[in-house]
Protein backbone atom coordinates (compact mmCIF):
# COMPACT_ATOMS: atom_id res chain seq x y z
CA UNK A 1 0.00 0.00 0.00
CA UNK A 2 2.81 2.39 0.92
CA UNK A 3 4.59 1.56 -2.33
CA UNK A 4 1.45 2.43 -4.31
CA UNK A 5 1.09 5.72 -2.44
CA UNK A 6 4.67 6.63 -3.32
CA UNK A 7 4.05 5.85 -6.99
CA UNK A 8 0.82 7.87 -6.94
CA UNK A 9 2.55 10.87 -5.30
CA UNK A 10 5.43 10.67 -7.75
CA UNK A 11 2.97 10.62 -10.63
CA UNK A 12 1.27 13.77 -9.32
CA UNK A 13 4.63 15.60 -9.06
CA UNK A 14 5.70 14.56 -12.57
CA UNK A 15 2.34 15.52 -14.08
CA UNK A 16 2.44 18.92 -12.37
CA UNK A 17 5.97 19.54 -13.62
CA UNK A 18 5.00 18.66 -17.17
CA UNK A 19 1.89 20.85 -17.04
CA UNK A 20 3.59 23.86 -15.46
CA UNK A 21 5.00 26.56 -17.74
CA UNK A 22 7.32 27.77 -14.99
CA UNK A 23 10.45 25.81 -15.84
CA UNK A 24 10.51 25.73 -19.62
CA UNK A 25 13.78 24.39 -20.98
CA UNK A 26 15.82 26.92 -22.97
CA UNK A 27 17.93 25.86 -25.93
CA UNK A 28 20.61 27.80 -27.74
CA UNK A 29 19.10 27.39 -31.20
CA UNK A 30 21.92 29.07 -33.11
CA UNK A 31 24.91 31.27 -32.42
CA UNK A 32 27.53 32.94 -34.56
CA UNK A 33 30.07 32.02 -31.86
CA UNK A 34 30.03 30.15 -28.54
CA UNK A 35 28.61 32.22 -25.68
CA UNK A 36 29.99 32.49 -22.18
CA UNK A 37 27.87 30.96 -19.41
CA UNK A 38 28.15 31.37 -15.64
CA UNK A 39 26.31 28.32 -14.29
CA UNK A 40 26.10 28.14 -10.54
CA UNK A 41 29.48 29.49 -9.46
CA UNK A 42 31.42 28.18 -12.46
CA UNK A 43 32.21 29.67 -15.86
CA UNK A 44 31.76 27.58 -18.98
CA UNK A 45 30.48 28.08 -22.53
CA UNK A 46 27.60 26.96 -24.72
CA UNK A 47 27.27 26.36 -28.44
CA UNK A 48 24.34 25.85 -30.80
CA UNK A 49 22.13 22.97 -29.67
CA UNK A 50 23.07 23.16 -25.97
CA UNK A 51 20.43 23.25 -23.25
CA UNK A 52 20.49 26.28 -20.96
CA UNK A 53 19.19 26.49 -17.39
CA UNK A 54 17.40 28.85 -15.06
CA UNK A 55 20.02 31.07 -13.44
CA UNK A 56 22.50 30.92 -16.30
CA UNK A 57 24.33 34.22 -16.81
CA UNK A 58 24.98 34.56 -20.52
CA UNK A 59 27.49 36.72 -22.34
CA UNK A 60 27.49 36.80 -26.12
CA UNK A 61 30.68 37.74 -27.89
CA UNK A 62 30.65 38.28 -31.63
CA UNK A 63 27.51 38.04 -33.72
CA UNK A 64 23.97 37.17 -32.65
CA UNK A 65 22.71 34.23 -30.57
CA UNK A 66 19.16 32.85 -30.83
CA UNK A 67 17.45 31.15 -27.88
CA UNK A 68 14.02 29.56 -27.57
CA UNK A 69 12.10 27.76 -24.87
CA UNK A 70 9.72 24.83 -25.16
CA UNK A 71 6.67 27.10 -24.93
CA UNK A 72 7.65 29.21 -27.92
CA UNK A 73 9.37 32.22 -26.34
CA UNK A 74 12.06 33.46 -28.74
CA UNK A 75 15.08 35.57 -27.75
CA UNK A 76 17.97 37.01 -29.73
CA UNK A 77 21.07 38.42 -28.04
CA UNK A 78 23.12 41.02 -29.85
CA UNK A 79 26.94 41.13 -29.77
CA UNK A 80 28.57 41.76 -26.36
CA UNK A 81 25.31 41.31 -24.49
CA UNK A 82 24.85 40.08 -20.92
CA UNK A 83 21.56 38.41 -20.00
CA UNK A 84 20.22 36.03 -17.35
CA UNK A 85 17.65 33.27 -17.80
CA UNK A 86 15.08 32.73 -15.05
CA UNK A 87 11.94 30.70 -14.48
CA UNK A 88 8.51 31.64 -15.84
CA UNK A 89 9.69 32.94 -19.25
CA UNK A 90 11.64 35.60 -17.36
CA UNK A 91 14.86 37.16 -18.68
CA UNK A 92 17.12 39.86 -17.24
CA UNK A 93 19.10 42.14 -19.56
CA UNK A 94 22.16 43.62 -17.89
CA UNK A 95 23.71 45.25 -20.94
CA UNK A 96 23.65 45.09 -24.71
CA UNK A 97 20.83 44.28 -27.13
CA UNK A 98 17.96 41.85 -26.71
CA UNK A 99 15.02 41.03 -28.97
CA UNK A 100 12.20 38.96 -27.53
CA UNK A 101 8.97 37.52 -28.90
CA UNK A 102 6.23 35.90 -26.83
CA UNK A 103 4.16 33.05 -28.20
CA UNK A 104 0.36 33.13 -28.31
CA UNK A 105 -1.19 31.76 -25.11
CA UNK A 106 -3.30 28.79 -26.24
CA UNK A 107 -4.55 27.70 -22.83
CA UNK A 108 -4.15 28.91 -19.23
CA UNK A 109 -2.05 29.06 -17.16
CA UNK A 110 0.43 30.98 -19.29
CA UNK A 111 3.61 32.48 -17.91
CA UNK A 112 3.98 36.23 -18.34
CA UNK A 113 7.03 36.88 -20.51
CA UNK A 114 9.05 39.56 -18.72
CA UNK A 115 12.38 41.32 -19.18
CA UNK A 116 14.10 42.94 -16.19
CA UNK A 117 16.50 45.82 -16.76
CA UNK A 118 18.31 48.12 -14.37
CA UNK A 119 15.76 50.81 -15.25
CA UNK A 120 12.72 48.62 -14.58
CA UNK A 121 10.76 45.68 -15.97
CA UNK A 122 8.91 45.15 -19.22
CA UNK A 123 6.02 42.71 -19.68
CA UNK A 124 5.73 41.37 -23.22
CA UNK A 125 2.21 40.97 -24.58
CA UNK A 126 0.97 37.66 -26.00
CA UNK A 127 2.17 37.23 -29.60
CA UNK A 128 4.10 40.50 -29.18
CA UNK A 129 7.76 41.33 -29.85
CA UNK A 130 10.07 44.03 -28.55
CA UNK A 131 13.66 45.19 -28.99
CA UNK A 132 15.50 46.42 -25.89
CA UNK A 133 18.83 48.23 -25.68
CA UNK A 134 20.77 48.74 -22.45
CA UNK A 135 24.12 50.34 -23.37
CA UNK A 136 26.83 49.67 -20.80
CA UNK A 137 27.97 53.30 -20.82
CA UNK A 138 24.61 54.85 -19.96
CA UNK A 139 21.82 54.31 -17.44
CA UNK A 140 19.08 54.79 -20.02
CA UNK A 141 17.20 51.77 -21.40
CA UNK A 142 15.44 51.98 -24.77
CA UNK A 143 12.48 49.86 -25.88
CA UNK A 144 10.87 49.53 -29.30
CA UNK A 145 7.53 47.75 -29.50
CA UNK A 146 7.90 45.89 -32.78
CA UNK A 147 4.51 44.13 -32.62
CA UNK A 148 1.70 44.05 -30.09
CA UNK A 149 1.58 46.00 -26.84
CA UNK A 150 4.15 45.91 -24.05
CA UNK A 151 3.72 47.13 -20.46
CA UNK A 152 6.42 49.12 -18.69
CA UNK A 153 6.51 48.72 -14.93
CA UNK A 154 6.44 52.46 -14.27
CA UNK A 155 4.28 54.32 -11.74
CA UNK A 156 1.62 54.03 -12.99
CA UNK A 157 2.26 51.13 -15.42
CA UNK A 158 2.67 52.45 -18.96
CA UNK A 159 1.51 50.73 -22.15
CA UNK A 160 3.75 50.82 -25.21
CA UNK A 161 1.64 50.17 -28.32
CA UNK A 162 2.81 48.65 -31.58
CA UNK A 163 5.43 50.80 -33.33
CA UNK A 164 6.09 53.13 -30.37
CA UNK A 165 9.45 53.80 -28.76
CA UNK A 166 10.27 54.43 -25.10
CA UNK A 167 13.31 55.68 -23.19
CA UNK A 168 13.56 54.90 -19.47
CA UNK A 169 16.08 56.71 -17.29
CA UNK A 170 17.66 55.56 -14.03
CA UNK A 171 14.80 57.06 -12.00
CA UNK A 172 12.20 55.06 -13.93
CA UNK A 173 10.89 58.09 -15.82
CA UNK A 174 9.47 57.05 -19.19
CA UNK A 175 9.43 59.11 -22.38
CA UNK A 176 7.40 57.72 -25.28
CA UNK A 177 7.79 58.79 -28.90
CA UNK A 178 6.17 57.82 -32.16
CA UNK A 179 9.31 56.29 -33.64
CA UNK A 180 12.77 55.06 -32.60
CA UNK A 181 15.59 57.56 -32.37
CA UNK A 182 18.24 57.65 -35.09
CA UNK A 183 21.03 56.40 -32.73
CA UNK A 184 18.83 53.43 -31.76
CA UNK A 185 18.22 52.49 -35.39
CA UNK A 186 21.81 52.94 -36.56
CA UNK A 187 23.40 50.95 -33.70
CA UNK A 188 20.81 48.15 -33.60
CA UNK A 189 22.18 44.77 -34.80
CA UNK A 190 21.25 44.28 -38.45
CA UNK A 191 19.77 40.83 -37.69
CA UNK A 192 17.20 42.48 -35.41
CA UNK A 193 15.46 44.00 -38.45
CA UNK A 194 13.95 40.59 -39.22
CA UNK A 195 11.10 39.06 -37.22
CA UNK A 196 12.14 36.25 -34.88
CA UNK A 197 11.20 32.81 -36.13
CA UNK A 198 11.47 29.36 -34.48
CA UNK A 199 14.61 27.57 -35.63
CA UNK A 200 15.47 23.93 -36.00
CA UNK A 201 17.85 23.22 -33.11
CA UNK A 202 21.12 21.58 -34.05
CA UNK A 203 22.27 18.39 -32.36
CA UNK A 204 24.49 19.43 -29.42
CA UNK A 205 28.09 18.30 -29.17
CA UNK A 206 28.76 15.64 -26.55
CA UNK A 207 32.13 17.03 -25.52
CA UNK A 208 31.87 18.92 -22.23
CA UNK A 209 33.34 22.43 -22.59
CA UNK A 210 36.09 23.46 -20.17
CA UNK A 211 35.04 25.31 -17.04
CA UNK A 212 36.60 27.16 -14.13
CA UNK A 213 35.44 28.68 -10.86
CA UNK A 214 34.06 32.18 -11.33
CA UNK A 215 36.48 34.98 -10.53
CA UNK A 216 35.31 38.34 -9.23
CA UNK A 217 35.93 39.85 -12.65
CA UNK A 218 33.66 37.25 -14.24
CA UNK A 219 30.64 38.36 -12.19
CA UNK A 220 31.48 41.85 -10.88
CA UNK A 221 29.07 43.65 -13.20
CA UNK A 222 26.24 41.35 -12.07
CA UNK A 223 27.01 41.70 -8.36
CA UNK A 224 27.01 45.49 -8.63
CA UNK A 225 23.86 45.70 -10.77
CA UNK A 226 20.45 47.16 -9.92
CA UNK A 227 18.59 44.10 -11.16
CA UNK A 228 16.15 42.33 -8.81
CA UNK A 229 18.16 39.12 -9.29
CA UNK A 230 21.10 40.77 -7.50
CA UNK A 231 19.54 39.71 -4.17
CA UNK A 232 20.19 36.06 -5.00
CA UNK A 233 23.89 36.45 -5.79
CA UNK A 234 25.42 36.47 -2.25
CA UNK A 235 23.97 33.02 -1.54
CA UNK A 236 24.82 31.78 -5.02
CA UNK A 237 28.47 32.84 -4.97
CA UNK A 238 29.07 32.44 -1.23
CA UNK A 239 31.29 29.41 -1.81
CA UNK A 240 33.72 31.60 -3.78
CA UNK A 241 34.61 33.50 -0.61
CA UNK A 242 36.96 30.62 0.23
CA UNK A 243 39.10 31.90 -2.63
CA UNK A 244 41.44 34.56 -1.26
CA UNK A 245 41.39 36.74 -4.40
CA UNK A 246 37.58 36.66 -4.71
CA UNK A 247 37.16 37.50 -1.01
CA UNK A 248 39.67 40.35 -1.25
CA UNK A 249 37.84 41.87 -4.22
CA UNK A 250 34.46 41.67 -2.46
CA UNK A 251 35.96 43.33 0.64
CA UNK A 252 37.40 46.09 -1.54
CA UNK A 253 33.95 46.83 -2.99
CA UNK A 254 31.76 46.56 0.11
CA UNK A 255 30.65 50.16 -0.35
CA UNK A 256 28.70 49.00 -3.42
CA UNK A 257 28.08 45.45 -2.19
CA UNK A 258 26.48 45.97 1.25
CA UNK A 259 24.52 42.73 0.97
CA UNK A 260 27.81 40.80 1.24
CA UNK A 261 28.85 42.33 4.56
CA UNK A 262 27.06 39.78 6.71
CA UNK A 263 28.82 36.94 4.86
CA UNK A 264 32.25 38.46 5.40
CA UNK A 265 31.59 39.58 8.97
CA UNK A 266 28.80 37.43 10.43
CA UNK A 267 27.41 38.76 13.72
CA UNK A 268 28.55 36.94 16.82
CA UNK A 269 26.02 34.65 18.44
CA UNK A 270 24.51 36.11 21.62
CA UNK A 271 26.22 34.80 24.71
CA UNK A 272 27.73 35.82 28.04
CA UNK A 273 29.81 38.94 27.72
CA UNK A 274 28.61 39.71 24.17
CA UNK A 275 26.94 43.11 24.10
CA UNK A 276 27.70 44.73 20.75
CA UNK A 277 28.65 43.58 17.27
CA UNK A 278 30.85 45.93 15.35
CA UNK A 279 31.47 45.80 11.60
CA UNK A 280 34.34 47.34 9.72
Amino acid sequence: MIHRLHLWAAGIVIAAALASPAHAAWRLASSDAPIGVVRGASVTSAAAGDTLRDGDLLESRDGVAHLQDEHGTLVALGPRTRAMLMADAHVALLSGWLKIAAAACASAPCAQVRVDTEAGSLDIGASAAAIIAAPDNTQTVSVFSETGTQTLAAKPPTSLPNGRFASIDSTGRVQISARPTDPFVTTMPVAFRDALQPLAVARPAHIAPPSHAATYGDVARWLDSKLPARKSFPARFRSRLTDRAFRHDVQAHLNTLPDWRALLYPPARPGPGVHNVRYP
